[in-house]
């Protein structure tokens, strides 16, 4: 029987810690918000590549307000050029597999913690993101806004930032959770607004869904399942029709993606310190140093000790 493999790492964030050091705000280590321009952009850029290249999860709502510039981003294999006056939403079970944001950009970055959210749900404000308004960010993390939108969101945004700034301790919970719950509410309208358009497009939710578990499992049992098979057996379809969907929705088979994904871990595991050639091949289910070796450089141009040598 086939070892289980250890899902991506969960990262808790010291939010108060990272909020004094991006020159940004936090509150009670649930909330961080910080808002990007060039003077701390290079250090913003520096951490984004930090999480990427360690597969960390967070377990946030992370919101990406893009008010001037550009963001190109990667979610989950996918490429998105967030233009000015969009919003991208980045759910707990999203990954970010690639960041970068345009010089001369302003951009407002904000963290919520779940368990938060679930705390103002229970105490009557709004509810929290149910599970499949979190599947529609999954798949559809890009909200373009009309201008009216655009000002109702930046606007509690701005209020929300410049009460997490209130140095008055006796109501600062109070005006931070109230300007919170303003944020919560434009964006649960606008995830609301989003789905009843798509409910003339059904047909294309199935897809969606299947590849949305196609990465669930990708992430469980990748390291150890190399065939597309495997995946496509799980899901009850033909290996055909999976790698039809993943090539329309990523531009990538199944193949394409499983080897960009076993790729991805093996450099992680052998930038670790004292991590082996050896161990890793084992680590990945390769049946010897040799065959990993060859998978490794047909994917990144390096041999394993080359690429070693390189960090």
């Amino acid at each position: 029987m086939a070892k289980q493999t250890k899902k991506a790492q969960s990262l808790d964030l010291d939010m108060t810690g990272l909020a004094n050091y991006y020159k940004g705000y936090s509150f009670n280590n649930e909330i961080m918000m910080i808002r990007v321009t060039d003077l701390n952009k290079e250090l913003i850029d520096k951490a984004a590549s930090g999480l990427i290249s360690n597969s960390y999860r967070l377990d946030t709502l992370t919101v990406l307000l893009a008010m001037e510039g550009h963001l190109d981003v990667s979610v989950d294999y996918n490429r998105y050029t967030i233009p000015e006056k969009s919003l991208l939403l980045i759910s707990p079970i999203n990954a970010i597999t690639g960041a970068d944001l345009s010089t001369g950009g302003r951009f407002f970055l904000l963290l919520i913690k779940r368990e938060l959210l679930d705390r103002l749900s229970n105490s009557g404000g709004p509810k929290p993101l149910p599970t499949k308004d979190l599947s529609d960010i999954f798949q559809r993390p890009h909200f373009e806004m009309d201008e009216n939108t655009y000002s109702r969101i930046s606007a509690s945004f701005e209020n929300l930032y410049h009460y997490l700034k209130d140095t008055r301790k006796e109501i600062r919970e109070y005006l931070v959770i109230a300007s919170l719950s303003i944020v919560m509410m434009e964006l649960f309208s606008l995830i609301s607004d989003r789905e009843n358009v798509s409910l003339q497009a059904k047909h294309v939710s199935r897809k969606k869904e299947l590849m949305t578990k196609f990465v669930f499992l990708l992430r469980e049992y990748g390291e150890k399942e190399h065939n597309p098979v495997f995946y496509a057996d799980k899901l009850f379809i033909s290996v055909q029709y999976l790698s039809l969907i993943l090539k329309e929705e990523t531009g990538k088979t199944a193949s394409q993606l499983i080897s960009q994904h076993i790729a991805t871990r093996a450099r992680n595991m052998l930038r670790r310190p004292g991590a082996t050639i050896k161990e890793t091949a084992e680590k990945l289910n390769f049946s010897d140093q040799s065959s990993f070796g060859k998978f490794f450089k047909k994917e990144t141009g390096l041999s394993p000790k080359k690429y070693i040598e390189s960090l």
